[in-house]
């Protein structure tokens, strides 16, 4: 009878093993694959953001080619339109731009919305600041003037740079010009544009600061608006950027 108990211990206690060592095998098993699963959706993601980020950067590499073409070599901006491929060919990038006439500090200078004669910008300088506004996009449309006026009597220039043009793409063919004024309000006449490209500076000279409008007849470009896309492996990503032709500085 001891005997007997014996194996049947022994037999149950085999079995309890067995058991046991499938539920480890099972349990490996599954922490393998679900270890496994992670790594694959790990390298997926890093994956998919180093492709994403190809595209990215051919985007930005189109904003950058698209500003140089515009500000240096002073294409067209009506027709412009920039596509290529990166070094490793596969990479493929395209450019549009558009003429930028919106008020660049909507509440602190001008609503938003166009600059024009009913939504004029005014700019604040500080004592020793200056403003300057390039006229030279190659094919954009400007006004015929623009009124420069001040709330104040601070002591203040104007000057207007003036260079004619030829060649293609457009290009200053001689040493700019200088005119100079201090009288307010100052109508700076550009209805030349046709064939010259301008810029436009106001300095505050004086101890205080002064507030400056400018007032166009129509509306006034004061940048350029780039849109880029970058496409790489089926992923596409944009860029949008808006670049000014204007800028304050200290004189």
């Amino acid at each position: 009878m001891l005997n007997r108990y014996f194996v049947k211990l022994r037999g149950k206690s085999e079995g309890l093993s067995l058991i046991l060592t499938l539920l480890i095998i099972s349990s490996i098993l599954t922490g393998t694959m679900l270890v496994g699963d992670v790594i694959i959706r790990h390298s997926q993601v890093v994956q998919g953001t180093e492709i994403s980020e190809k595209a990215f950067f051919a985007a930005e590499t189109a904003k950058e080619k698209a500003c140089y073409e515009i500000f240096k070599n002073y294409k067209e901006i009506t027709s412009f339109t920039l596509n290529g491929t990166m070094s490793d060919e596969e990479t493929e990038y395209l450019a549009t731009v558009e003429v930028d006439t919106n008020c660049p500090t909507p509440g602190a200078g001008c609503n938003i919305g166009a600059i024009t004669s009913t939504n004029a910008w005014s700019i604040s300088l500080d004592s020793g600041e200056s403003f300057q506004l390039d006229i030279d996009l190659n094919g954009a449309t400007y006004p015929s003037s623009i009124q420069v006026s001040r709330s104040g009597l601070t002591a203040s220039d104007v000057i207007v740079y003036e260079c004619t043009t030829s060649e293609d793409p457009r290009i200053c063919s001689s040493t700019a010009s200088q005119s100079f004024s201090i009288i307010f309000p100052y109508t700076f006449d550009i209805s030349g544009y046709a064939g010259k490209y301008y810029k436009l500076r106001i300095n505050n000279r004086g101890d205080s600061s002064e507030t400056y409008t400018l007032t166009p007849t129509s509306e006034l470009p004061v940048g350029i608006e780039i849109n880029a896309t970058g496409t790489y492996s089926g992923y596409e990503r944009k860029v949008k950027s808006v670049v000014p032709k204007w800028q304050k500085y200290g004189i």
